[in-house]
């Protein structure tokens, strides 16, 4: 007769998402399976069923988990009223989402090889943007019209600002890249430029 394992978890949950997140990073989200994720966690096969009734729920909770980690950070950052935000706002969210990945590169990985985060580069504010993105746009939206620049110059400012926020998050998480300089120290020289 199989000996059932215990259940020790305070929190089971939070453990099958952060465990499964760096599973995905480590060995792709194609091999990840509640079993294995069950063993990596020292608990039954069944256990993980009882709270995600398949994968793609268990996916989902996980975008959920590291988007509303995401979205505190760059709130926190943005630390100005809206009235009276300014480009050193816009600048401080770009530098948190950045740190934001490089102290969990796992979440990286695993978030933007999700097939539903949708990211709308148009002027449209009220698309279904990816909830990180949608902040950072109105945010500098806000900003840009306050100092009056055309919508062109915005939307295409977005877009530049985004290409070397994500490119810096995407390059600083990952574990083969070496540097002679501390990120958040030159990402003032980097999203600047």
């Amino acid at each position: 007769m199989k000996q059932s394992l215990p259940y020790h978890h305070n929190n089971l949950v939070q453990e099958l998402i952060t465990v499964g997140i760096h599973m995905v990073q480590e060995d792709g989200a194609k091999n990840l399976s509640l079993r294995k994720l069950a063993k990596a966690c020292g608990v039954s096969e069944a256990a993980p069923y009882s709270h995600f009734k398949n994968k793609n729920k268990l996916f989902i909770a996980m975008q959920n988990f590291v988007t509303e980690k995401l979205m505190s950070c760059l709130k926190t950052a943005a630390n100005e009223p809206e009235d009276i935000q300014t480009g050193r706002t816009i600048l401080n969210i770009g530098k948190a989402f950045v740190m934001f990945f490089i102290d969990h590169p796992a979440y990286f990985t695993f978030l933007f090889s999700q097939p539903n985060i949708k990211i709308d580069l148009s002027s449209n504010l009220n698309s279904a943007d990816y909830p990180p993105f949608q902040f950072f746009k109105e945010a500098a939206y806000r900003v840009y019209r306050k100092e009056g620049l055309s919508e062109e110059r915005i939307k295409y400012g977005i877009v530049a600002m985004w290409a070397k926020v994500h490119g810096s998050a995407s390059i600083a998480s990952l574990n083969t890249i070496s540097t002679d300089f501390i990120w958040e120290d030159a990402l003032d020289q980097i999203l600047v430029e």
